[in-house]
């Protein structure tokens, strides 16, 4: 027992008490109102000028917390210097190293306070928040430099910040900036921050702002943003993943900006028309860059993002060195003229062609050097690039064909310096025309990849494989080149034969269509609806044969339902009398959401010596494509027809006033054209139904 007291004593020796005073001061006068130095919690009220900082500074050593809120800071100069060399202090100006190194856990500052000096907090080790007052309007260098705040809210009304504001505060977790500057290296080294909101005053982040924060994963930009400048190593050897500026105004990104990060994908901003050399060098992770299109919406193929003026001109020097993982084979667009020296270097990747575009007139010192992935080189540029020296050193050019724009052109790359390495022969072909997915097949499949790539700008697929019209771009217009190239070749294949193909790359399902019995009399037209009935997987895409008995003539198809944002074709077979193949996708990759709902509806017109006994309608072939773009082979659907006057599906019958086909020309006909055809339904009640038909 008594040793316990004895520990006790001991501890109530060396443990201070908490000691706090509340003064109201006149500037000049705090040292003569605290008598005790050994105060841990002062709350000052009055006026206070630089010679009460330096009071507080040299001989309040226990300080913890500091209440100012009520006081206002007046000038002070007698011509000597009492910080550093400095004479002259300003009104609302916390002095330079006023706080330097303090125990401070808590500080509240002036209301009316507008500048915050150089180091005025820094090294205050143990202060783990603070509130910036709406009136500051300058923080200056290291102001709070290797502090303990965990978070900080910088508000609009601070038009610039110093070097290192708040550099080495490594418990810093999250940081909301609407400073119109954010200064150099203001989070260097700020290993936890991981939240960082930039508001719409910021308008230049500068050099080395936010390097080495290694937690920050995203940086979110308000939609107003007026940011304008990206300095120098601003986010070097970050964590940072992900970050959209290809929507704001920023016209300089400096060097090394966005370098040793952990990004995968970026798009750069059209109106960045100075880039510094190595802005997104030594990325370990970095897949794709979108380089902004003035043809398209925000960066190359990027869905919804805004317009922009154009693309980049210049690659600068060192742009992606050694982002060993980049793909960049369809990167460069139409109005970029020169790669920079080292810009691809080592980039290895696998690459199935490297383009070039025709607007390209220089590819700098060792340009290309190191990519080593490089399977085929096209170039667009009619008049041969200059080069700088070594652009492919280490690249097997022999065993890399060289594609050129014409045979002319051709001529003048083969005598050409460096250009005349590469193969010049007739290779074997490395791709099948419309084997988007590289499977060896020609199918749906490729079809929903190559719909998926033109809408998202992203995707593991064959460039050459998908450009079925051979121009510079894979677009829409390939999609439906390709949707025309899987019809057509189905076409001439006999049922059988589809079938055994398509087990050849497809699974078994329990899913598939359904049709119930219809009613169907010589000389009638009638529509036919289908249901989808999908209990295992969620399906975006069908493909299938519909075999339709003598006398009986497919008109149109359509998407209903679960089927309506899709767009449905159709060939009819030259092997099999009466056949036809249907293939329905969206072009928005839509789903058939749901379970047992129609999909599609048939418009057939029965001929006048039609006979219903003993007819029959059948799905063959069903493919089913999953959302994950595999297929799936259901079992066949059969639907007898009779041509019974008792009750008829109500739903699937709506009475036909016309049909027209419509060919690529404008020309009209109650009879298909040869080729691509839009069909027009018109029915009875005045609506209509349009889709389109291949002959």
């Amino acid at each position: 027992m008594r040793k316990l007291f004895f520990l006790l004593l001991l501890a109530a020796v060396i443990t201070p008490a908490s000691k706090a005073i509340t003064v109201e001061n006149t500037a000049g006068q705090l040292a003569q109102l605290v008598s005790d130095t050994q105060i841990t919690e002062l709350t000052v009220t009055g006026t206070m000028d630089a010679r009460d900082f330096l009071f507080i500074s040299e001989e309040l050593a226990e300080l913890t917390s500091i209440d100012l809120t009520q006081v206002t800071i007046v000038p002070f100069d007698n011509g000597k210097t009492l910080y550093g060399t400095v004479t002259a202090y300003y009104a609302n100006e916390i002095p330079r190293t006023a706080f330097f190194g303090k125990k401070l856990t808590s500080v509240a500052l002036p209301t009316n306070i507008e500048i915050i000096g150089y180091a005025a907090f820094a090294g205050c080790y143990q202060l783990r928040s603070v509130t910036i007052p709406e009136s500051v309007t300058d923080i200056d260098d290291y102001a709070f430099a290797g502090c303990a705040l965990t978070s900080i809210d910088i508000p609009a009304n601070v038009l610039g910040m110093g070097v290192g504001v708040f550099s080495r505060c490594e418990s810093l977790e999250s940081a909301v900036i609407d400073s119109h500057i954010i200064g150099s290296f203001a989070f260097l080294g700020d290993t936890n921050l991981s939240d960082v909101t930039l508001g719409p005053s910021v308008v230049s982040i500068d050099e080395g702002a936010f390097n080495g924060c290694t937690a920050l994963k995203t940086v979110a930009i308000d939609y107003r943003s007026r940011l304008g400048q990206i300095g120098d190593e601003a986010f070097i050897n970050s964590g940072l993943e992900n970050i959209d500026i290809r929507s704001l105004t920023v016209s300089r990104i400096g060097a090394w900006a966005f370098a040793q990060t952990q990004l995968t994908d970026i798009a750069l901003p059209g109106s960045a028309s100075n880039l510094g050399m190595g802005i997104l060098a030594h990325n370990p992770l970095l897949t794709k860059v979108y380089l902004p299109d003035v043809r398209t919406s925000g960066g190359r193929r990027l869905h919804g993002a805004p317009a922009l003026r154009r693309t980049i001109e210049r690659l600068p020097d060192y742009a992606f060195a050694g982002d060993e993982i980049l793909n960049p084979g369809t990167m460069l667009l139409n109005g970029t003229k020169t790669i920079g020296n080292y810009a691809f270097y080592n980039v290895c990747q696998d690459i199935d062609t490297m383009f070039l575009p025709s607007s390209i007139t220089y590819l700098g010192d060792y340009a290309m050097a190191g990519m080593t992935g490089m399977k085929v080189l096209q170039t667009n540029a009619s008049e041969v690039p200059a080069l700088g020296i070594e652009v492919w050193a280490g690249v097997d050019q022999a065993s890399i064909p060289l594609i050129a724009p014409s045979e002319e052109s051709t001529e003048l790359y083969k005598v050409a310096d460096q250009w005349m390495n590469f193969f010049y022969g007739e290779p074997e072909p490395q791709y099948i025309l419309g084997d988007v997915n590289r499977d060896g097949y020609v199918n749906i499949t490729d079809v929903t990849l190559l719909i998926s790539y033109v809408l998202n700008g992203s995707g593991d697929i064959d460039l050459l494989a998908a450009n079925i019209n051979g121009d510079e771009d894979v677009n829409i217009t390939d999609v439906t080149l390709l949707i025309s190239r899987v019809l057509s070749s189905t076409s001439k294949m006999s049922i059988t034969d589809q079938r055994d193909q398509v087990l050849a790359w497809s699974n078994a399902t329990g899913d598939g269509l359904e049709i119930e019995p219809i009613t169907l009399r010589a000389g009638e037209t009638r529509t036919i609806d289908v249901t989808l009935d999908n209990n295992e997987r969620i399906y975006m895409a069908i493909q299938c044969d519909v075999v339709l008995p003598q006398g009986v003539t497919l008109t149109a198809v359509n998407g209903i339902d679960r089927g309506a944002d899709h767009s449905f074709y159709s060939i009819k077979n030259e092997v099999e009398q009466n056949a036809y193949t249907l293939m329905g996708v969206s072009m928005e990759m839509a789903n058939f959401a749901g379970n047992d709902g129609k999909v599609m509806r048939l418009t057939v017109t029965a001929d006048d010596d039609f006979d219903a006994q003993d007819a029959q309608i059948e799905f063959a072939n069903v493919s089913l494509v999953s959302t994950k773009h595999n297929i799936y082979l259901a079992e066949n659907a059969l639907a007898r027809i009779n041509d019974a006057t008792g009750i008829e599906r109500v739903t699937a019958d709506k009475e036909i006033a016309s049909v027209r086909y419509i060919n690529v020309a404008g020309q009209e006909s109650e009879l298909p054209f040869n080729g691509i055809n839009i069909v027009v339904t018109t029915y009875t009640d005045g609506s209509t139904l349009t889709n389109k038909i291949i002959k």
